[in-house]
């Protein structure tokens, strides 16, 4: 039976989770963490300081942590744990999680290892040995009871964390050239990028789709995780570059730390969604965790809210949004983005309620975006011009965008440039609202 469980960022412990009796959890800091220069708070619900946090406070962010859904219940057999035992989960794949700390065991850089994924499942190529290790993760999500495997992500989608190792066989930040490695990392060694197969089954066309809608976003100028489309012997996957990544100047990586906005307020991954009896975050509160950001940075969550709007990203919810911690929070670039608008049968109404109401893409007009910004203390008239402006770009770059796409290898330019077509017809709809009368 556990009964104290520690979190650490490296070798530094930074406190303890403890179980009580009744089951239930507390967390407190060690104090050689709270004097340490340069030390961070796990969450803005956490902040740094002595005393006991309690139950209700330290389960919600722990719980963001894990993944979700079918992948936890997999997940969850494999190890032989309830999906509620979250404590437990953690403490046997919480070593690569996202952010910066690992739970229950400390990451020794001297001890990391990568293994090439050609290698581990004895391929020639790597599009043959990723297309191998995509078949084992609907098996054992994250290659969960290898020896040396420690990884963790959330959300329900099934993916991956790999590390790119460049032509020296050093690890390296960015998307992968040719001449590199993919390989899974070992012994707390940290991954630099995360793989997302393809769902012909339920999300026709999800990785052009999703690269699609990222690539526009990087040419209209939102900071956004860079990503690119990789084969694996007829399938695709999305490659997305790890952005809670650094290089020291000893060429080691170095973990950074963030949490998401579902973590942010202290609500369950259950809560992401605004819809039916579940009480989660609407938009506006969404956009009042800004109240943690420095204004520019605050200005960037808003961007990125009204980017998911215009591309009709109905599955942007609370864990969609994510902060990175410095000497201040910071908002961390935009990432998961889809539109939903060619796949009918997925739920087709935004993540969070709008002006107090559940909306479909293209039904927001004038009125919605000044509720939006009275809710969350903003200026109407900024929002809806800083609306349009995004949605100008968007129509400038639509072309740029969907030839760089569509010229990825593997990648179908006929989904592509219809994705490209009802997004861009969903932001001119908008677009057309904007200055209505309210």
């Amino acid at each position: 039976m556990l009964k104290s469980v520690t979190i650490f960022y490296e070798t530094f412990s930074v406190g303890y989770i403890h179980l009580k009796d009744q089951g239930k959890l507390s967390f407190e800091y060690e104090q050689k963490w709270l004097n340490t220069t340069g030390n961070f708070p796990l969450s803005t619900t956490l902040p740094l300081r002595e005393g006991l946090f309690p139950d209700e406070v330290i389960m919600p962010w722990l719980a963001n942590l894990l993944p979700e859904e079918k992948q936890l219940q997999v997940l969850s057999r494999a190890l032989g744990l309830a999906t509620s035992d979250v404590l437990a989960i953690l403490r046997e794949i919480g070593g690569d999680t996202a952010g910066a700390i690992s739970i229950g065991e400390p990451s020794i850089r001297k001890d990391w290892r990568y293994v090439p994924i050609e290698a581990y499942y004895g391929k020639e190529s790597q599009s043959s040995a990723l297309a191998r290790h995509f078949d084992d993760l609907g098996k054992r999500p994250f290659l969960v009871g290898e020896d040396g495997v420690r990884l963790s992500l959330a959300g329900g989608q099934e993916k991956t964390a790999l590390t790119v190792l460049g032509e020296d066989g050093k690890p390296k930040l960015g998307l992968p050239s040719a001449e590199d490695q993919l390989a899974i990392p070992k012994e707390g060694a940290p991954s630099t990028i995360i793989i997302k197969p393809d769902n012909n089954t339920w999300l026709p066309g999800i990785v052009e789709n999703e690269a699609y809608c990222m690539t526009l976003a990087g040419l209209i100028h939102l900071p956004v995780a860079e990503c690119m489309i990789l084969e694996a012997e007829g399938r695709r996957a999305l490659g997305v570059a790890r952005y809670d990544r650094t290089i020291r100047g000893d060429g080691s990586l170095r973990r950074l730390h963030q949490e998401d906005f579902a973590q942010a307020n202290g609500i369950y991954p259950g809560q992401k969604y605004e819809q039916g009896t579940v009480k989660g975050l609407d938009m506006e509160g969404l956009l009042r965790t800004g109240v943690y950001l420095p204004p520019k940075d605050a200005l960037k969550l808003h961007d990125q809210a009204i980017y998911n709007i215009l591309v009709a990203n109905t599955d942007a919810h609370a864990k969609n949004y994510s902060m990175l911690f410095g000497k201040k929070p910071g908002m961390a670039p935009l990432y998961d983005v889809s539109s939903v608008l060619d796949w009918d049968h997925v739920n087709q109404y935004h993540a969070q309620k709008i002006a107090g109401r559940r909306r479909k893409p293209g039904n927001t007009a004038a009125r919605h975006w000044e509720a939006i910004a009275r809710g969350s203390g903003l200026n109407g008239a900024a929002l809806r011009r800083r609306a349009g402006d995004q949605i100008d770009a968007m129509v400038a770059m639509r072309v740029k965008a969907t030839a760089l796409v569509a010229n990825q290898p593997g990648a179908s330019s006929d989904l592509v440039e219809h994705f490209a077509e009802l997004i861009e017809k969903n932001a001119l709809r908008i677009g057309g609202r904007l200055k209505e009368e309210f």
